[in-house]
Parts: C-alpha cells; structure tokens; sequence
C-alpha cells in the first residue's frame, strides 16, 4: 500500500467516527481488521502520530487529540476553512468508500476522472524533500525535455488536472502532471526555502497561470439565471455580489485577468458582461469579434 492509500484510510475512519472520534485502540481494532492494511503489518503508535503529522503539513487536516471521559480520542478538528486541495481529499474520500462498500450503489456514481498515478510519488518526495528527474513534454515543444534536480514544493489542482509547484536553478516553476513521465526519486535532498508561501505565489490568480498581470478590480454583469451558478461555485474567492434583480445580479472580483480567466469568461457566453476594466472589456471584445470573423468565414 502507498502512502496516500494510508493517509486516505486514516481520514475517512476518523471522518465517518464523526465528532466523537475514536480511542487509539478502537483505530487499532479497525486497521488490524482491514485486509488492504495486512501487509504493513500490525498497527503502530509510532506511525499513526507520524501519520497525523503528515496529513496536517500535506492537506491542512487535522487530527486533533482530546480528552472525554478519561479517554483521549482522536478526531477531524472541524477548522471551517478547508482549503481546495483539503475538501478534494475529503470529497474523495467520501466517494471512495461509498464504492467500496457498495457496488450497487457504485453503478449510480459517475465522477470526472483525473490522473494522478503520480500523486504518491510525489507526494513522498515532498514530504522527504528530495529532488526528482523526469521527462516533460510541454504543449509549446515537439521535443520532450529531460528535466533532474527538480525539488518538489507543493501540489495544485485546477480544473481536474494536477499541477506541481518546483524549483529548479533558483527558479519557481510549474509542471503539469499529464505531461510528465519517467518519473523518479533521486538521492539528492533540499532544504524548502521557509520564505515560499503558496497562498501568496497564487494570490489574485484565477487557475495555474502565474505572470507579471497585475490583479484588479473586475466587475462582471451576469444574466440571472447564470448567477444562480457563480453563488454555487463562486469565480474567485475574491467573489462578492454587489447588486441583484430579477433580471441580472453584478459581481466584483479581484483577480489577474490572465488568459485562463479570459477563457472562462468566453466559456460563459452571452450571459456574462465584463463592465470593467475597460481594457478587459477591450480584450474580450476583440476574441469575440475575432470568433464571429472565423464564423463569417467558410472553412470547409
């Protein structure tokens, strides 16, 4: 069993224990009673607080200890704050073990698939910090490039792909993961600069593009029916609604008009309406009647 696999099955434990949690003994009981789990062997006090650790510094989880009746018990500490990468473990692991449970009801569950056969190597090399080699093929090159003393920073998913966040010579890039391959840990280890702080890399950003665009206020006039949506699943957490009617509903963002944000909002049609900046409206201006030539346009 990889890593992940035991991060994955000490969290949705704990998770369907609920706010009550569980004894160390009672998680014992379910780990040595689990034939996925044999082949580690039997449960570690050692390995599950290394676990916890773990699971804490990777997914903002946290497994807090407290006492009830004489007893510590071990549960989620419910933060109120779950970060993207936090509520995807939690959603998948809630999935998972519905399916597994249950191949009834695994016939009536159809998720979007992603691939991230890569997530616990790279995930071990994140947390042993050692750099890592591999072979990239980026969209821009007909020429893969071999890539060594890569050291891995952190992990981003943006809409179902994933995407690792490294340095290399000094230098902060990002890799996506369905274009690597040949991956391998190497024997080489880092230090994690303590200054890199990922909240900030991505500050403003709509999705995995990070540049020289300078965030700004964006408002955004967005058909009613379509504003039902961005309530639900919000653009940007920067996302505030300013003004509502029947007919329509105004939101304010702050964000980095970059290309990916451009795409969305071309994605969205007719039913959203950049009002400012003027130069965002000049640029979606200029897509849209260079769509509508292509269109005018016989390409047969």
């Amino acid at each position: 069993m990889n890593v992940l696999k035991k991060y994955t099955w000490l969290v949705g434990t704990l998770m369907r224990a609920g706010d009550k949690g569980l004894t160390l003994e009672q998680i014992a009981d379910r780990w040595n009673a689990t034939d996925e789990l044999h082949e580690e062997g039997a449960f570690a006090r050692r390995s599950f607080h290394r676990h916890r650790s773990e699971i804490l510094d990777l997914f903002g989880i946290e497994v807090e200890c407290y006492m009830d009746g004489g007893q510590y018990r071990y549960r989620l500490a419910d933060d109120g704050g779950r970060e993207y990468f936090r509520q995807w473990m939690m959603d998948s692991i809630a999935v998972h073990h519905v399916v597994a449970d249950s191949r009834e009801a695994a016939q009536y569950i159809m998720v979007e698939a992603t691939d991230s056969r890569m997530l616990p190597a790279l995930l071990e090399a994140l947390k042993e910090q050692r750099t890592l080699k591999f072979t990239y093929a980026p969209y821009w090159s007909e020429a893969p490039y071999d890539y060594s003393g890569v050291q891995p920073y952190a992990l981003k998913m943006f809409e179902r792909r994933w995407y690792l966040i490294a340095r290399r010579d000094g230098d902060y890039r990002i890799f996506a993961l369905d274009r690597m391959s040949k991956v391998e840990q190497q024997a080489e280890t880092y230090k994690r600069d303590p200054k890199f702080d990922l909240k900030e890399m991505f500050e403003g950003a709509y999705g995995i593009i990070v540049d020289d665009t300078p965030t700004e206020s964006i408002r955004l006039k967005v058909d009613a029916y379509q504003a039902n949506y961005l309530r639900s699943l919000p653009l940007h957490s920067s996302q505030h609604e300013l003004k509502r009617t029947e007919e329509y509903s105004i939101f304010s963002l702050r964000v980095r008009p970059t290309y990916d944000f451009k795409q969305k909002l071309l994605s969205l049609g007719s039913t959203v309406v950049v009002l400012q900046p003027e130069s965002l409206r000049a640029d979606m201006r200029g897509e849209i009647q260079e769509m509508v030539k292509k269109y005018r346009d016989n390409d047969e």
